[in-house]
C-alpha cells in the first residue's frame, strides 16, 4: 500500500463521504480554513491500493518559537486522525506520520482521535465531550430536564431575552461576545478571520446563534453541522446576563432547533471533567465519551500540556484576565496560532 501526498481534493473527500465514522474536521477544506488563517502548512495523507484510497490522515505543521514544531491531526478542533478502512492502511498512515515528523524536526505528532485507536503510540484522554441524543419531540426534550433547569429556561424567555438565528451577516455579534468571554476567562482570542474563513469554506454547515437582552447581545454560540449531528465547538455569554439564565436559554435554542430541523444527536464540546463547564453540561442529560488523543514523540519528549488549565500558566491566566480587551483582541491571536 503506498501513501499519496497529493490526492485530488475531490477523491479525498469522496473517501469521507463514504465513511461512516468520518469527522466533519477530516474534510479537505478544514487544513485550507487552517493555512488560510494561521499559515501552519497542510500534509494530507492517503494511503492508496489499486488507484483506490483506503485511508486518509490530515496533518497540519505548527512551527513556535517556544514550544518547537508539532504536526496536528486537526488543530483548533477536538476531532481529526486517522480514517481509514483497513488495519492495513491505518499502519501506513502511522508509520508515514511518523517518519514525516523526523523528516520536519517535529517535537511530536498529535491525532486528535475522538475513538480508541489500535496502535503503538501514546494515548491519552483528559478531556471528555458531552453528546445529547435527541428524542422525537420537543416535549420529551424538555421533560428530560431538572424542574429546576426549566423553571430558569422559562424565566429567560419571560424576562426580555430572545434567541435569534443567523449565518456571518452576525458574525460581528458573536465575536464581540466570545472575545470579552475568552479575556474574561485569561484565554487568548482566536482572530476574528478564524471565525470568517469558517463561514466562507462551509457556509451551508455554519449557524450562529445570539441570545438578545431587549435587544443588545449578550450570548451566543458558533454552531457547526455535519451529517446528523449539530456541534457546539464555541460558545459565550456576558456576566451582566448571567443572573437572567442567559447561558441557559442558548442551550436550550440550540437543543430545541437541532430537534426541529431534524437533527438526531448534539455535540456541545470538549472540556475537562469536574471543571465548571463539564458540570454545566451535565445538567442537559448527556452521555460522557472520553476523547482519545494519541502522541508519536521524538527521543526524549513529552506529551505536551499546552493547555490553559495547566497549573504552570496560571499566572499568565491571572494577567491576561485584567488587560483591556483591545489588548487581547489584539495579541490573542498572535499567541492562539501557536496553541492548537
Amino acid at each position: 500500500m503506498n501513501i499519496d501526498f497529493h490526492s485530488p481534493c475531490e477523491t479525498w473527500d469522496a473517501f469521507v463521504a463514504a465513511n461512516p465514522r468520518a469527522r466533519n474536521y477530516h474534510r479537505w477544506t478544514w487544513l485550507k480554513v487552517v493555512e488560510a488563517t494561521y499559515g501552519h502548512k497542510p500534509y494530507y495523507l492517503a494511503a492508496v491500493a489499486g488507484g483506490t484510497i483506503h485511508g486518509i490522515l490530515p496533518l497540519a505543521l505548527i512551527k513556535s518559537r517556544l514550544w518547537g514544531r508539532s504536526l496536528v491531526s486537526v488543530p483548533f478542533f477536538s476531532y481529526g486522525g486517522v480514517l481509514a478502512d483497513t488495519d492495513e492502511a491505518t499502519h501506513a498512515l502511522l508509520k508515514t506520520a511518523a517518519e514525516l515528523g523526523v523528516e520536519l524536526g517535529v517535537r511530536h505528532i498529535e491525532l486528535r482521535q475522538g475513538r480508541e485507536l489500535s496502535t503503538t503510540w501514546t494515548g491519552v484522554a483528559p478531556k471528555v465531550t458531552m453528546e445529547i441524543d435527541l428524542p422525537a419531540a420537543v416535549d420529551d426534550l424538555f421533560a428530560r430536564l431538572s424542574p429546576k433547569m426549566r423553571k430558569r429556561i422559562r424565566y429567560a424567555s419571560n424576562h426580555g431575552l430572545e434567541a435569534r438565528w443567523g449565518g456571518a451577516e452576525v458574525l460581528h455579534e458573536f465575536y464581540r461576545i466570545f472575545a470579552t468571554n475568552m479575556r474574561n476567562l485569561g484565554t487568548p482570542v482566536y482572530p476574528y478571520s478564524w471565525f470568517e474563513n469558517i463561514c466562507r469554506a462551509v457556509p451551508g454547515g455554519i449557524r450562529i446563534l445570539i441570545i438578545y437582552d431587549t435587544g443588545k447581545p449578550v450570548a451566543a454560540g458558533f454552531i457547526s453541522l455535519f451529517r446528523d449531528t449539530v456541534e457546539l465547538p464555541w460558545a459565550a455569554s456576558l456576566p451582566e446576563s448571567r443572573d437572567k439564565f442567559s447561558t441557559l436559554l442558548l442551550y436550550w435554542s440550540l437543543l430545541e432547533w437541532s430537534l426541529e430541523n431534524g437533527y438526531r444527536r448534539i455535540d456541545l464540546g470538549r472540556c475537562t471533567p469536574g471543571s465548571g463547564n463539564y458540570e454545566f453540561k451535565r445538567r442537559w442529560v448527556c452521555n460522557e465519551r472520553p476523547l482519545n488523543w494519541y502522541y508519536w514523540l521524538a527521543g526524549g519528549a513529552a506529551v505536551p500540556q499546552l493547555r490553559a488549565d495547566n497549573s504552570k500558566y496560571r499566572w499568565a491566566v491571572g494577567v491576561w484576565k485584567h488587560l483591556p480587551l483591545p489588548i487581547t483582541t489584539a495579541v490573542g491571536p498572535l499567541v492562539v496560532r501557536s496553541l492548537p
